[in-house]
C-alpha cells in the first residue's frame, strides 16, 4: 500500500470518496485534512471502491475511518488491520465515531484498548437555534448582539469574502494572535492553525466551490471572519471563526450571521472540537449543543 501525501491536487481524487460516507466528524472532509496535513503528515491510499487516510502523531502511524460504502466497511477495516500487521506496527485507529467503535468492539474486543477522547468530541448544534438565538437559554447571546447592533449601528456590514480580502484576514489573524500572546494564552497549536488558514487562502481557487468565507467590517475595517462548508447536505461545518474580542457582541453576531446567510437550509451545524481548552469548551457549551460526535481511539494491546 503506497500512500500519497495529501496536497491541493488530491481534492479531485478524494472528493468522490468523501461523497460515499455520511460521517459527521470534522476529520471526514478534504479541507480539514488539507489544513492540518503539515501537522499529521497525512496521506491516502485509493483502493477498489474505497480510500484510506493515514496520518502520524508523535511518530506513531494511525488511520481514521475508511471512506467507503457502509456495506464495504468491515472488509476495508480488515484491510487496514492487515496493513498494520505487514508493517509490523501496532494497529491504531483515531477519530472513530461511536457506531463504528461499537462494530470494532463487538468483532475485535479482546484485541484492542478502547479510549474515549472527550477533548476531540465535535459539538453539534440545531442550526435554527443558532440562526434565531430564541429562548431564555440564549438571552445572554441576544444581549451581546443587541449591544453590538446599538453601539455600532450603521458602522458595520456583513460580506462574503474572496481572495481580494485575504490580506485583511491575515492582518486580523496577526492582531488576534498578538492579543493571545499578550494575554499569555498562546500555544504552538495557534501557529499550526495559522499555517492551515494561509494554505486555504493560497489555494482558494481550488477550494472555492466548497468553501464559504465571510466577514464583518466595522468602520470599514475587517474585524471578524469565518470559514465553513457543507459536511453533508444537512450539516454545515465551521472550520474557523476569528474576531476582535474587544468588540462586544462581535463573536456571537458573526456566528449567527454566517449560518443565517450561508447555510439557510441545513438542520445541523458542527463547530468542531474544543481540544480540552477550558475557555474554548466554555464558549462551545454556551451555545447549547444538542449532541456530540463522540470519538474514540482504538489501539492494539
Amino acid at each position: 500500500m503506497n500512500c500519497k501525501q495529501i496536497n491541493i491536487d488530491s481534492k479531485k481524487e478524494l472528493q468522490p470518496y468523501f461523497d460515499l460516507v455520511d460521517y459527521e466528524g470534522c476529520e471526514y472532509c478534504f479541507t480539514t485534512l488539507y489544513m492540518w496535513q503539515h501537522v499529521y503528515n497525512t496521506c491516502y491510499y485509493i483502493g477498489e471502491d474505497f480510500a484510506i487516510i493515514m496520518a502520524q502523531d508523535e511518530g506513531d502511524r494511525f488511520s481514521i475511518l475508511p471512506l467507503c460504502a457502509k456495506e464495504k466497511l468491515p472488509e476495508v477495516i480488515e484491510f487496514i488491520i492487515s496493513y498494520f500487521k505487514e508493517k509490523n506496527e501496532k494497529i491504531y485507529f483515531r477519530g472513530i465515531t461511536k457506531n463504528i467503535f461499537e462494530f470494532i468492539k463487538s468483532n475485535y474486543d479482546e484485541k484492542f484498548d478502547f479510549i474515549e477522547e472527550r477533548d476531540l468530541f465535535d459539538y453539534i448544534y440545531d442550526a435554527e437555534s443558532l440562526r434565531t438565538l430564541a429562548g431564555r437559554k440564549n438571552q445572554k447571546k441576544r444581549n451581546h448582539i443587541n449591544y453590538f447592533l446599538n453601539e455600532y449601528k450603521d458602522r458595520f456590514y456583513y460580506k462574503r469574502l474572496d481572495s481580494s480580502n485575504f490580506d485583511e484576514c491575515i492582518n486580523l489573524l496577526n492582531e488576534w494572535s498578538d492579543k493571545k500572546e499578550e494575554n499569555n494564552d498562546y500555544d504552538e497549536g495557534i501557529d499550526d492553525e495559522l499555517v492551515g488558514i494561509k494554505k486555504i487562502f493560497d489555494n482558494y481557487e481550488n477550494l472555492k466551490d466548497i468553501l464559504k468565507i465571510s466577514g464583518i467590517y466595522v468602520d470599514d475595517k475587517l474585524e471578524a471572519f469565518t470559514i465553513g462548508e457543507l459536511l453533508n447536505p444537512n450539516m454545515a461545518l465551521v472550520h474557523i471563526e476569528k474576531a476582535n474580542a474587544n468588540i462586544r457582541g462581535l463573536y456571537p453576531y458573526i456566528n449567527q450571521q454566517f449560518i443565517l446567510n450561508e447555510f439557510k437550509d441545513v438542520e445541523f451545524v458542527n463547530r468542531e472540537e474544543d481540544l480540552g481548552i477550558e475557555g474554548l469548551r466554555k464558549a462551545k457549551l454556551s451555545y447549547h449543543p444538542i449532541r456530540f460526535v463522540e470519538k474514540y481511539t482504538v489501539l492494539e494491546k
